[in-house]
């Protein structure tokens, strides 16, 4: 019974023997798991743990952006107040800022001014020429829809809609013809295709450093700059900086620094950069510049009326090149164009030389007169 026992034991041993010649566990040592990179893991963890952190606070400062510009807006709202008349056009309120001289004539013309695209608050940006016309001149200012003080639409900014839309609220303010147009930048667009559909309301043209219809069917366009700039101000980015000193003259550095602006003109104009800029009618704009530029010169005529284009200089002295593209544009554009260059001006020329633009304007109004 023993030696029985004892070959038991010793087939065991044998077996465990075996076992561990072969590296094999043995029952009496348990398996061990296998190790594992720990600071490999451990340090990808820390990493994902840091950028989840960062991602929830850049949401949580978005958030209170977000409700710091509502809040924002809703207190600037009472003391962004229309100077004009706000008449309706299309179900929607468009603003019209116009003055007439004491015993206005029928037949005597008005100015009306046409903004740049992306303008926030044209009835400001304007500003600095009413002193200088007022007395001397009927005068305008249009606001087409998503800018200044005028509501937004939901209509699509093709050409045509832009121009009937400016003749119905010049109409319904009560801004008779004939008018001498005067578009700044892009708006020549809306200016020569109202010349176009109506030519018997148009007494002429005063182009306020634009390019010609040709020059914007290829301009680049600036669509999505201007979304990136939409998510800037209403994520409260912009107004917060409003705040450093010197913020609102480098924004608009390429307005003389706004310059010229009275407090209340400056003022009018940082509500409407916080309120209104860069919309989505401005940004709609934009996409279909070329298409509404190719309109216009689609049907290009010789218009029969006077043509005064003033070309800054771009505060230098300006190209031959660019005086000869100009001289171009006006004498394919209109049976009687004049070009003259606005000298230390930018291309905002009434944030600069506000006195040359209304010098032009009396000019065209005595000689349509």
């Amino acid at each position: 019974m023993e030696s029985e026992e004892r070959a038991k034991r010793r087939a065991a041993m044998d077996q465990l023997v075996a076992q561990a010649d072969a590296g094999l566990p043995t029952e009496t040592e348990p398996t061990e798991p296998k190790k594992s990179p720990k600071g490999k893991k451990s340090g990808f963890r820390r990493f994902l743990s840091a950028v989840g952190w960062i991602l929830i606070a850049l949401l949580l400062l978005l958030v209170v952006g977000f409700i710091y510009q509502w809040w924002g807006e809703r207190q600037d709202r009472a003391a962004f107040v229309a100077p004009g008349d706000r008449v309706e056009v299309d179900g929607r309120r468009m603003h019209v800022y116009h003055e007439e001289l004491p015993g206005k004539a029928a037949n005597d013309p008005t100015v009306v001014f046409i903004a740049g695209w992306g303008t926030p608050n044209p009835y400001a940006n304007f500003s600095p020429v009413y002193e200088r016309l007022r007395g001397k001149a009927n005068f305008a200012v249009i606001e087409r829809f998503g800018y200044g003080y005028s509501d937004e639409t939901d209509k699509d900014r093709d050409i045509d809609t832009l121009t009937r839309e400016l003749r119905e609220g010049l109409a319904q303010a009560g801004v008779q013809p004939p008018y001498i147009l005067a578009p700044h930048s892009l708006g020549v667009l809306e200016a020569i295709r109202f010349s176009q559909l109506h030519p018997e309301d148009v007494a002429g043209l005063l182009m306020i450093d634009t390019g010609s219809p040709e020059f914007y069917e290829t301009f680049p366009s600036e669509a999505l700059q201007s979304q990136l700039q939409r998510v800037a101000i209403k994520s409260g980015i912009v107004r917060a900086l409003y705040h450093v000193d010197g913020f609102a003259e480098r924004i608009a550095a390429g307005r003389n620094g706004l310059k010229l602006l009275s407090p209340e003109m400056k003022e009018q104009d940082r509500l409407a950069t916080l309120l209104v800029a860069n919309n989505h009618n401005v940004t709609d704009e934009m996409r279909e510049m070329h298409a509404n530029a190719r309109k216009v010169v689609a049907e290009k005529t010789r218009l029969n009326i006077p043509m005064v284009i003033l070309v800054a200089d771009h505060l230098g002295e300006i190209s031959e090149d660019r005086m000869d593209v100009q001289r171009q544009f006006g004498d394919s554009w209109s049976n009687d164009a004049e070009e003259i260059v606005v000298q230390d001006s930018g291309h905002s020329m009434q944030a600069y030389q506000p006195q040359a633009i209304a010098d032009a304007a009396i000019r065209l109004v005595e000689k349509v007169r």
